[in-house]
């Protein structure tokens, strides 16, 4: 049965918080965030080691003020996120562009030190064109990848993140063209726990890294798989340092090349360092054949993953009563069928009971595991929802706000006349 509670949360917690700052809401808790980071930090690296946070996960200033706090840089997956970091009290030199899209504003925030990763041939081609003579990164598909879906796997032929990697010769060509020092590989495979995975991963890595004489930064990218529910694996950072460290000091052996090693780590970092109070907005049931379902106040408007990938998340009803345990759907507020918080693992189409204590409209229900691509990735405004608050939890156990509950008129600001 799903009835426990994130550690960092108390029943009675929960509840003032909801009385306080309404729900949905999302709570974050600054523990959390830097036990993540410190174990993230202590990767292992012979040569030397920069930790980027992959912001994509969850951008909240407050969020990059912990980590920068810490001693972690930022990896931006657009321009628009590198200008985030920068107003966010980020150096310019701690910055990382690694993005789908050329940012439009890419020749500015190089002239401010952003650091780049070309994705394609095209983008560097294109930076080649604005920034002769000058050094920049590229981000390599090895041919491998390593995660629970196509949705969550980066790398490999059905991936196109990243310039495939037969297609080394045309980045010398391109290098020369322009006068360019390879300076970064990057590869990244995807969400995956399984170490074996990695250390192949950082051989082939490392084999690119060989064809660049210039290279002196691999980024082995994230997707380190974190458990949110019991019954998942996560990965074990410390084995996975192991084997990547065994694998740069090899390299260092036979080559004299002496590689520093970057990690970009989103979803390990806040992943189970968020959770999500939402309310029981009514109960329904289908009949004896069919299902008892909750809606809550919530749903893809904060919380997307299920919805999208069929990702699970664990849930735990709060009330006082101790009434028989019982099998849910929940669903969110949105109308829309495909607003299901329970789908079957994988499978955002098929609906999936959970075993929760016994609900009643005006409960509170709380979703764990909500830190990362939740907040900053959903359908929000859709059916005109607003944006959801958010508060923190700091480490002597006070909460503040550090988002404020959207309105109606703001999600009408830039609609014309």
């Amino acid at each position: 049965m799903s009835q426990e509670l994130p550690s960092f949360l108390a029943p009675e917690e929960v509840t003032a918080i909801a009385e306080q700052f309404g729900t949905p809401v999302f709570v974050y808790d600054k523990a959390t965030l830097r036990h993540q980071a410190d174990e993230a930090l202590a990767f292992s690296a012979p040569y030397g080691l920069t930790v980027r946070y992959a912001m994509k996960a969850n951008p909240n200033k407050h969020i990059l003020d912990t980590f920068q706090e810490a001693g972690v840089v930022v990896d931006a997956s657009s321009g628009y996120e590198a200008e985030r970091a920068l107003l966010a009290g980020f150096d310019p030199e701690d910055i990382l562009i690694t993005s789908q899209e050329l940012p439009k504003n890419l020749e500015e925030l190089i002239e401010k030190g952003v650091e780049f990763d070309a994705c394609s041939l095209h983008q560097l081609e294109t930076y080649g064109k604005s920034f002769p003579g000058t050094t920049v990164g590229v981000r390599i598909n090895p041919g491998l990848g390593s995660g629970h879906s196509n949705k969550t796997n980066v790398g490999g032929p059905a991936s196109s993140f990243g310039i495939w990697h037969e297609h080394t010769d045309r980045i010398h060509e391109i290098a020369e063209q322009y006068d360019l020092t390879i300076g970064r590989v990057h590869t990244h495979i995807g969400s995956g726990a399984d170490p074996a995975i990695w250390a192949k991963a950082a051989q082939l890595s490392l084999d690119h890294v060989r064809a660049f004489p210039d290279v002196t930064t691999l980024n082995l990218g994230g997707g380190f798989k974190v458990a949110r529910m019991d019954h998942e694996v996560s990965t074990d950072i410390g084995v996975v340092g192991k084997v990547v460290a065994e694998s740069l000091e090899e390299f260092c052996e036979e080559t004299e090349r002496r590689i520093h090693l970057e990690i970009e780590p989103g979803t390990f970092m806040v992943a189970n360092a968020g959770a999500l109070i939402t309310t029981v907005a009514d109960k329904v049931d289908t009949g004896e054949e069919g299902y008892e379902f909750l809606k809550v106040d919530s749903g893809m408007t904060d919380i997307l993953r299920p919805s999208l990938y069929g990702a699970q998340h664990p849930m735990t009803v709060v009330n006082e009563r101790s009434e028989n345990p019982t099998d849910y759907v929940v669903v969110g507020h949105c109308c829309e069928s495909g607003d299901l918080l329970t789908p079957v693992p994988g499978d955002a189409e098929s609906l999936a009971t959970r075993t929760l204590q016994q609900a009643e409209i005006g409960d509170h229900l709380i979703i764990g595991g909500v830190g990362a691509y939740c907040a900053s990735m959903n359908a929000h405004g859709y059916n005109s929802f607003p944006e959801t608050a958010a508060v923190m939890k700091h480490l002597d156990g006070s909460i503040t706000q550090i988002a404020a509950r959207g309105t109606l008129q703001a999600l009408l600001k830039n609609e014309l006349a």
